[in-house]
């Protein structure tokens, strides 16, 4: 007979960090707990939390439901520490009624989530312009990978040419359009001799 999953709430100490396992026995959701707070199982404590029960078969209790029993959230735009009004400051006031949940990501308020939302779509049309960007600059060149987009900020755009073993990149470390080229140790002497045939080339064009 399969035992049934029940709720179990695993803490650490130092910072009052905790989630919610769902297992029918309490090392083993502490096990599990310990691992999803990145901790050895020895820094963690496990409690039965009952109140959780309902959520056993979703596997995950909503972060609005964690909220109104007392747990507190970063905002994911701004980090501010969201959590219910009750006994904070008037400054740090959060009424539940304002804060915006998506899946497991909470917000302060709407605005935090139009903040994260335009956030995200600025760095995905950045990379957009990125791509675009290394190949007009470089249109001889063979481009085999980019790495960008959210939630990155550096954008990494890898390339080979004739004669490569290994290749290069084109990188905008900061996400401001400031684009340097690097090339492979190993290709230097190669990417030497085919720059110099490319000018060559271009340099006859103009005299043609």
């Amino acid at each position: 007979m399969t035992k049934k999953n029940v709720a179990w709430q695993v803490l650490e100490d130092s910072e009052g960090h905790c989630c919610i396992v769902f297992h029918h026995h309490g090392l083993a959701a502490r096990r599990e707990g310990a691992c999803e707070l990145g901790l050895d199982f020895e820094y963690v404590e496990c409690t039965r939390a009952p109140q959780f029960d309902q959520y056993a078969e979703l596997g995950k209790v909503p972060p609005m439901a964690l909220l109104e029993a007392g747990w507190w959230f970063e905002c994911s735009h701004c980090w501010h520490q969201v959590m219910d009004d009750d006994g904070r400051d008037e400054d740090e006031n959060t009424p539940l009624d304002r804060v915006v949940v998506v899946g497991q990501a909470v917000y302060c308020n709407q605005s935090c989530k139009d903040g994260h939302d335009k956030e995200k779509a600025d760095r995905e049309s950045a990379f957009q312009a990125f791509k675009e960007s290394v190949k007009t600059k470089r249109p001889d060149l063979t481009f085999t990978d980019f790495q960008g987009g959210w939630p990155r900020i550096t954008m990494v755009a890898e390339f080979t040419f004739p004669g490569a073993k290994y290749g290069g990149s084109a990188r905008d470390q900061d996400g401001n359009g400031e684009i340097t080229w690097h090339i492979a140790r190993g290709d230097i002497k190669a990417w030497e001799a085919y720059e110099a045939e490319r000018l060559e080339h271009a340099s006859a064009k103009e005299t043609a």
